[in-house]
């Protein structure tokens, strides 16, 4: 769906509920929310279950939350990618500055059915390349709301229109070999106006199209030497991918497994639309072997590995390649490209000494050494 197409949408059913509220306050605006997902391509599926939105106007988050939106609904966030934004709800708000968003997670999923033709067995769960159910079990920190800290303006007799881009890769969580997962939800509020949007295609070495490239957006900062991957997508059946950017300058990054990294560098202004396509060639893969020692007195905690190595478009740059969120200990492989990379995790509260590692080699990451 393309961006004009989305705010169309949007817009319409933002101008019915309007027409719709006979006792709308003179200094009320519209809030539009819409669901996003910044794509996995390590399941057929993933689901997750939102109950409400909630809004706060307060700096403290003291004082009355305000629901904006109570879909109550199952999503499947692996067919919310290449730009498809699915719409959460309209909501009129007095007219101000909002400084806080929360998201409440369901816990009872929908009478529909899943993308194998059968009902959700859990409000949260994904599907596995093997047909598998695995439950996406939700902290119990989890369970009172997402907080979303981010400020936003209502302003009178206008509609203001955020999407929620939801983080697979970040937000699905391994528990070591327990068989347990688990549902970490890492959401970022994107303005739909001011994002632009990049676009293509993705073609092997023999020009045939390829699906379920990720694509992803990253910002090296070279004064820290740290790697930020603000969003990514996948390639369709036809090898085409979009997603939306805020302003601001970019690597991006295409990636498949079985095939070697390629990107470009990009900078985008507000509102602009922009291409790049990628053409990829075959490699050797090799399992790098992460062997993992949690603590045991900090259950809960979950350890983020990350693997970054140096940018096929800049030799001065780096560019995350995968990364993996363990919540217990254990040893596990991660399939990459030959070469050297750097294995950096955290657990939220200690970060580990970087090691370089060559794919087919193995690390271990001991988070009670310190």
């Amino acid at each position: 769906m393309s961006r004009g197409k989305i705010r169309i949408v949007v817009l319409l059913l933002a101008f019915l509920l309007g027409t719709a509220c006979s006792e709308r306050q003179d200094d009320a605006g519209t809030l539009s929310l819409g669901l996003t997902d910044a794509a996995s391509s390590d399941y057929q599926a993933v689901y997750v279950t939102i109950k409400e939105v909630q809004v706060h106007m307060g700096e403290d988050g003291g004082g009355p939350w305000e629901v904006v939106a109570s879909p109550n609904k199952t999503y499947n966030l692996l067919e919310l990618v290449n730009g498809m934004i699915e719409h959460l709800g309209v909501s009129d708000l007095k007219a101000g500055t909002y400084t806080q968003m929360r998201l409440i997670v369901g816990d009872e999923a929908e009478e529909e059915t899943n993308i194998l033709g059968e009902n959700h067995p859990y409000a949260n769960y994904l599907i596995d390349s093997a047909d598998r159910y695995l439950q996406l079990k939700v902290p119990s920190g989890v369970q009172s709301g997402i907080k979303l800290v981010r400020s936003f303006e209502i302003m009178e007799g206008l509609t203001t229109e955020l999407v929620l881009d939801f983080d697979v890769d970040k937000s699905v969580v391994k528990a070591g070999n327990s068989g347990n997962w688990l549902l970490k939800p890492t959401i970022k509020v994107i303005d739909a106006l001011e994002n632009a949007t990049v676009s293509g295609a993705v073609v092997g070495n023999s020009a045939e199209l390829l699906a379920g490239v990720k694509i992803s957006a990253q910002v090296y900062d070279p004064d820290t030497g740290q790697v930020d991957v603000d969003t990514s997508t996948l390639s369709d059946e036809a090898g085409e991918y979009l997603m939306h950017l805020a302003p601001g300058a970019y690597t991006i990054v295409a990636y498949l497994d079985g095939y070697s990294p390629v990107c470009t560098e990009l900078a985008v202004a507000d509102g602009g639309d922009y291409q790049a396509s990628f053409a990829l060639t075959p490699t050797v893969m090799n399992d790098i072997t992460c062997n993992v020692i949690l603590s045991q007195s900090l259950q809960g905690r979950i350890a983020t590995i990350r693997f970054i190595r140096t940018s096929p478009c800049r030799e001065t740059k780096l560019v995350e390649l995968k990364a993996l969120n363990v919540s217990e200990s254990g040893a596990y492989s991660v399939s990459l490209p030959a070469g050297t990379y750097r294995v950096i995790a955290a657990d939220g509260t200690t970060t580990l000494p970087v090691q370089n590692i060559a794919a087919g080699g193995s690390v271990t990451l001991d988070f009670t050494a310190n």
